[in-house]
């Protein structure tokens, strides 16, 4: 139950960051907003402010802001309506959603650098973890072993030991220190199926161990660097990820989640701690923010192209343009829709259900 709590709170603050976006610049730039909703469906709450009425709704799986005179149909020339402003002020209003999805990932990115976060301590060469029946645990390695040297070759971090490792075929030998006494182990490799960063299946030589974590804490000045080099680093990251699956060397369904994957992760980082989930809450809204400044039918990014190619033209596109692009990208969601629903029950099903394990390149 808890689970699902921290799902719907997380779900929910993606959700109004995002629409408050649309809501905060719309009122900025003079565009009345009649509705405010959290969430698709019957109606729980309603709360009716002065100009605009506020709803919480049953299925909070998205929302919405519904903007005066946002459509041609409604748009009778009133001057705060929003087909009467120009395309520049138009488009502000749309990419304002995924705007303050992004200024919100900078935001937990701080928080979670001043509470603290614990991360792979990839600096050092100490061993943190063990796999089960791989040959690192089976040969006598042991949590807090210091490896100083692969093959002779002194290693200072987990890095150039990991592609030393990598490059091996048959056995490696590990001088390992361990209660200051230096001990030679003789490790045969196994080949194995991982993870790598993307999720995509890659078979590498391994030995089983992975990098100790260490805790991380940052004071407000120090956490606000860190909080941009976060940000910066998960965007090209994510950028990359979305980039491949284009040229299609990232399988869809392997990048792809949707509500049961979210919700797979969100119990995953609840059990980890609050920092995880400020973590993952920050990767969600530069989810949110890439796909929605994407150039596609009734995406943010779509419409603020089809603005911009109004400014180019000096004229609206025709309703029936306007009409079978609303189709078509409508269609578009709703098969990615599907196709993400069942990706969801096919990758986290055996793993909600069965407990299913993986092995990632984190580990050697």
């Amino acid at each position: 139950m808890l689970d699902f709590i921290v799902f719907i709170l997380v779900l929910s603050a993606l959700v109004v960051v995002h629409e408050y976006g649309h809501f905060l610049v719309a009122r900025r730039c003079g565009v009345g907003v009649e509705k405010f909703s959290i969430g698709f469906g019957p109606v729980l709450l309603k709360i009716k402010g002065k100009f605009t009425e506020f709803l919480i709704c049953a299925f909070p799986l998205g929302g919405y802001v519904k903007l005066k005179g946002e459509s041609r149909q409604e748009h009778s020339g009133a001057t705060d309506e929003f087909f009467s402003k120009s395309p520049g002020i138009r488009a502000r209003i749309v990419l304002a959603g995924p705007i303050f999805n992004f200024i919100f990932a900078f935001t937990l990115f701080w928080l979670m650098s001043v509470i603290g976060f614990a991360e792979p301590n990839y600096s050092s060469t100490v061993v943190g973890d063990l796999v089960d029946d791989y040959p690192a645990a089976t040969a006598g390695v042991q949590k807090n072993d210091k490896i100083i040297a692969v093959n002779g070759v002194e290693v200072k971090d987990w890095r150039s030991m990991q592609m030393l490792i990598f490059k091996r075929n048959g056995d490696v030998a590990l001088k390992i220190e361990r209660d200051h006494k230096v001990i030679d182990l003789n490790i045969p490799l196994k080949s194995s199926e991982v993870l790598d960063d993307y999720g995509r299946k890659k078979t590498k030589s391994i030995i089983g161990i992975a990098p100790a974590i260490r805790d991380v804490k940052f004071n407000v000045f120090t956490g606000f660097v860190k909080s941009l080099d976060l940000l910066f680093s998960t965007t090209w990251f994510m950028l990359k990820g979305f980039a491949l699956m284009i040229i299609g060397a990232l399988p869809f369904k392997e990048a792809l989640s949707g509500p049961i994957g979210i919700y797979h992760i969100t119990a995953q980082a609840r059990e980890a701690g609050f920092s995880a989930i400020l973590h993952f809450m920050a990767i969600l809204n530069i989810s949110l923010m890439i796909i929605n400044l994407m150039p596609l039918p009734l995406m943010d990014g779509g419409h603020a192209f089809l603005f911009f190619m109004e400014k180019i033209r000096r004229k609206q596109l025709s309703e029936k343009v306007e009409d079978v692009i609303s189709r078509v990208g409508f269609g578009m969601i709703i098969a990615l829709m599907v196709f993400v629903f069942y990706n969801d029950l096919v990758k986290f099903g055996p793993t909600m259900w069965h407990g299913k394990k993986t092995v990632t390149e984190k580990k050697l």
